[in-house]
């Protein structure tokens, strides 16, 4: 995947308009085009990508690429690096906006459970009967779209059946991998993370903010996860400097700052112990930014 030749200072990808000032938008995937969507872009927008037919596109979503399988669906939030490489996939793009996502009173740790990736799967492969069910929920909310003045109202209870519908296929995958008491507990974890990965956390302050030991609490992420505490926050500040190194014309230096790095030279090694190159040479050879995800979906 190479590097896009227009960078900014601030280190943001290029934003991909999903809503076009709606609040809820559905496209079918063998109509959607846009110049942005095979290099790497971010939305405005929660996106749901439902495959129903393909014939071997991908979805590099954070760096991480995922096959397009039939029956799968995606699970996007605001922000995300995304770029898709489509191979004649038949199937919906389902976008709503973080304002209309609140109107349907769904939990924000239902929200955390799909969009959140806690489990390193940004998708779910839904059952037949599923599959069903979303496709006609989809068509109802076309429908209700299409109507001269669309009920906002409407709209908002069909996208809450829509993603407690997938909540419930998420809690029954996870189920298989992680008990209840200990998944809350993980799920609580990687919120934290993501509030403060820049400032290098020890465990002690996770296992603090949990109630519980931090001994116990790598031996649930090393259990559960197959990682460490710092494994969590060394991958999201590696993302992060991808992110930065990508799209952005910050020098490394200012960006291992920004990262809460005090020593650049530190930000250097660490980034090559985790992706045995250095900062300089990842900004220039694009292609070595992508890293394969394992292909086993969380079912």
């Amino acid at each position: 995947m190479a590097a896009p030749k227009n960078k900014h200072q601030t280190g943001q990808l290029p934003l991909q308009d999903m809503l076009n000032q709606k609040a809820l938008s559905i496209v079918h995937l063998e109509e959607y085009y846009s110049e942005l969507s095979e290099v790497p872009h971010q939305h405005d927008a929660y996106v749901l990508i439902f495959v129903q037919e393909t014939k071997g596109g991908s979805n590099l979503i954070d760096f991480r690429e995922f096959a397009m399988q039939a029956g799968r669906i995606f699970f996007m939030r605001p922000g995300q690096a995304h770029q898709r490489q489509s191979k004649q996939e038949r199937g919906m793009l389902v976008s709503f906006s973080e304002k209309f996502l609140q109107t349907t009173g769904l939990s924000a740790h239902d929200v955390l459970v799909m969009f959140g990736a806690v489990y390193q799967h940004p998708y779910l492969d839904l059952p037949e009967k599923l599959q069903h069910t979303v496709e006609q929920l989809a068509q109802l909310m076309e429908q209700e779209l299409a109507a001269p003045e669309p009920d906002q109202a409407i709209l908002s209870r069909y996208l809450y059946i829509l993603l407690k519908y997938l909540v419930q296929e998420c809690h029954l995958a996870i189920s298989k991998l992680t008990p209840a008491r200990h998944s809350e507990r993980l799920f609580r974890l990687s919120t934290l993370v993501e509030q403060h990965y820049r400032e290098h956390r020890s465990i002690a302050f996770y296992a603090d903010a949990l109630d519980i030991t931090p001994k116990h609490l790598n031996t649930l992420c090393r259990q559960y996860l197959q990682k460490t505490v710092s494994d969590m926050q060394h991958e999201r500040l590696l993302l992060e400097s991808k992110r930065l190194l990508y799209f952005s014309s910050l020098s490394v230096k200012e960006i291992a700052y920004q990262l809460g790095f005090e020593d650049a030279s530190y930000f250097v090694r660490f980034f090559k112990r985790l992706t045995g190159t250095t900062p300089q040479l990842l900004r220039k050879g694009g292609s070595e930014s992508t890293i394969h995800a394992d292909e086993n979906p969380v079912t």
